[in-house]
């Protein structure tokens, strides 16, 4: 049980200090794109590759603690937190954050409109952008189940789904527990930025 907790603590600490930027920094991303910028296609065989490795990560992390933790996480749990602790709607600002790709950060969540794309067709667009940029294959990325927010701060119009993508089984794979953060611009589909993450196992 206590490796159980240990885990679960891992993991949430990483979801809370992803979402929260380091101050005095140049740059949020790694690499950053406008909306509509960088899209995202898939060939039939693509589209078939990608479903398998999703299907093979939800059957393979069933029970695992990166699962548990990422289903409790839902858009509607931080959603509910994010009120709560900001009753009056506005989000906190932090001292000194001023990006060069995306300006001024300011930390909210919200729920998905109706013209966003769902959480699964963020999770595959993630998995095309990784293999695509080459920093993981998908006998890699069937090892990793994804933590998702749903951001509406830097940009309210442009809403994004964030997807950092968790190993379930770090102690048998030894692979990192997080590697990456994606994010997919929610209401077009196209990638917004990405950022290394360095989430040891």
């Amino acid at each position: 049980m206590k490796r159980y907790e240990k885990a679960l603590s891992i993991v949430l600490c990483a979801s809370l200090l992803l979402s929260i930027p380091p101050a005095h920094t140049e740059t949020f991303w790694n690499m950053h794109w406008n909306p509509g910028e960088y899209a995202v296609e898939f060939t039939p065989e693509e589209d078939t590759l990608l479903t398998g490795i999703m299907e093979k990560a939800i059957r393979e992390s069933e029970g695992t603690v990166q699962r548990i933790g990422a289903d409790q996480e839902s858009v509607e749990a931080q959603y509910e937190r994010f009120i709560g602790m900001f009753p009056d709607g506005k989000p906190v600002e932090y001292d000194d954050i001023d990006y060069e790709d995306i300006g001024y950060y300011k930390w909210a969540v919200g729920i998905p409109d109706d013209r966003s794309i769902s959480r699964d067709e963020a999770w595959k667009i993630t998995l095309k952008f990784l293999i695509d940029q080459k920093l993981a294959t998908p006998e890699i990325l069937v090892h990793y189940y994804p933590q998702v927010s749903y951001e509406t701060g830097s940009d309210p119009e442009n809403p994004s789904w964030h997807i950092i993508p968790a190993c379930y089984d770090y102690e048998e794979s030894g692979l990192p527990i997080t590697a990456w953060s994606v994010a997919v611009y929610a209401h077009d589909g196209s990638i917004c930025g990405y950022r290394e993450v360095s989430g040891a196992g």
